[in-house]
């Protein structure tokens, strides 16, 4: 097994596929750049990525175990890590409850119910909205809102 494969494996699944090429040779650094995260943090950038999800130390001295345990993996599948998180991420569903102001997904684009229990997508890239490009007179706005 290749753990560059599975790497890439978990970096395409968790962008549905809007990774295609690694960054600088790494999956992990492609993964960053899809998030807007633009620097590692301590020469990684597994460890930008994890405290982008909120992991802010490592389990066991590592951030690879750390990211397992964010997806309630307890253990290795196939002696690895990274297969077993590909594997629940992308073959499973995952295990991180979606609990109002507990995840990190953005309002507006998703579909679950945020009062849900049940697991969550995978956290889609930030989106970033512009509110100064609408016109300034809401009345005449092609959306309409007073009719909604």
């Amino acid at each position: 097994m290749d753990i560059n494969n599975v790497i890439k494996d978990y970096v395409q699944c968790v962008t549905n596929n809007a990774v295609t090429f690694p960054t600088g040779g790494s999956w992990i650094s492609a993964l960053c750049n899809y998030y807007g995260i633009t620097e590692p943090v301590n020469g990684s950038w597994l460890v930008a990525y994890c405290n982008y999800l909120g992991i802010n130390a490592p389990v066991y001295g590592s951030y690879t175990i750390a990211l397992a345990a964010y997806y309630n993996i307890t253990q290795p599948v196939n002696a690895s890590w990274w297969y077993a998180i590909a594997d629940e991420v992308c073959n499973g569903v995952p295990a991180v409850p979606c609990i109002w102001g507990s995840n990190s997904n953005e309002y507006g684009i998703e579909t679950r119910q945020w009062g849900s229990t049940s697991p969550c997508t995978i956290v889609p890239p930030p989106t970033n909205l512009n509110w100064e490009t609408a016109a300034d007179n809401w009345e005449v706005e092609a959306d309409n809102w007073e009719t909604v």
